[in-house]
């Protein structure tokens, strides 16, 4: 009887996963770093970029449907600012993340001091003052890519107004410090937790409509102060809708901070109360009578003298 073969030993494992994962270091070894800001080479973010992103707090007015809501961004929605802010927000670079982190510690920290909290709004309280930095809601899909970054900025704007040299706390000295927590309970409802997860390419009014519904709040946040935390306010329906909520559920909504702010439209200028004028001031220009038009003479030349005499032709007859 013929002996068996041996069976062939199985072969070895692929190693494109390993390959998979060293492919970023390589290509990083060949291809030189860029700006993530405005594509600058050699650097990974440019003095200029990086200017930007320390510039001060500010308070926008750019954010009409939010209302008496006080929005305060750090940078402006705009050429290399959106570029800086896409970059992070879509994980195309990823090495912004302690940035953007820094950024947000230190704007928690201008934030405190320019609203003044915990001020005098805390005392009679019971226990210390109570901050609630609660970032907007994120749609399920990108919950499910794990790219919370309105939550990631709220933790490191917490972080910031938690290491702040706030105000001593309406007991004097000897009180418990304030409390600051980030807590990321705002969920959208209905269809609008899918459909309300992108806002790109819609007009003011889209804007308002797909965020007017106030979030649902998950947690019992009775007697807190809130604020609210994004990385892009365009009209301020979000975070209008986002303070609803809050208030709704006993919280008292101090304001909004985002990482970035859509400017207003080139050549418009905020409107006066009162109404709007209609004319120049001081009345109505009077109307001017048109100057008679200057009656063109008949051509002598004899190549036009046929056009000349349609022109006259009635006075001809």
């Amino acid at each position: 009887m013929t002996p068996l073969a041996p069976l062939p030993a199985p072969p070895a494992p692929r190693a494109w996963p390993a390959a998979l994962a060293a492919l970023p270091a390589a290509l990083g070894l060949v291809l030189p770093a860029t700006c993530a800001g405005c594509g600058r080479w050699e650097t990974a973010l440019c003095p200029e970029c990086a200017a930007l992103l320390d510039a001060p707090l500010t308070e926008t007015a750019s954010a009409p449907a939010a209302e008496e809501l006080r929005v305060h961004s750090v940078l402006a929605y705009a050429g290399t600012g959106r570029a800086l802010v896409l970059n992070w927000k879509n994980g195309a670079r990823e090495d912004l993340a302690p940035v953007m982190a820094a950024v947000g510690a230190r704007a928690g920290g201008q934030w405190a001091g320019l609203s003044g909290w915990p001020g005098r709004g805390a005392e009679g309280a019971d226990g210390p003052p109570r901050l609630l930095v609660v970032p907007a809601p994120s749609g399920i899909v990108r919950r499910a890519r794990g790219r919370l970054v309105a939550a990631v900025l709220a933790d490191a704007v917490a972080l910031g107004i938690a290491r702040s040299p706030a105000a001593p706390p309406p007991g004097g000295r000897d009180a418990p410090r304030p409390l600051v927590v980030s807590a990321d309970i705002l969920r959208r409802t209905g269809g609008r937790a899918l459909r309300g997860a992108h806002q790109a390419g819609l007009s003011a009014a889209q804007r308002r409509r797909n965020r007017s519904a106030p979030p649902r709040v998950l947690a019992d946040v009775d007697g807190w102060d809130a604020l609210i935390v994004d990385d892009v306010v365009t009209t301020g329906a979000t975070l209008r809708s986002c303070a609803a909520a809050l208030a709704g559920a006993g919280a008292r909504p101090l304001g909004a901070l985002v990482l970035a702010a859509t400017p207003p439209p080139p050549g418009t200028a905020p409107r006066l109360p009162g109404p709007i004028p209609t004319g120049p001031p001081g009345g109505p220009e009077p109307r001017r009578r048109a100057a008679p038009r200057a009656r063109r003479p008949a051509s002598s030349a004899p190549g036009d003298r046929g056009a000349g005499a349609l022109r006259e032709g009635r006075r001809m007859v």
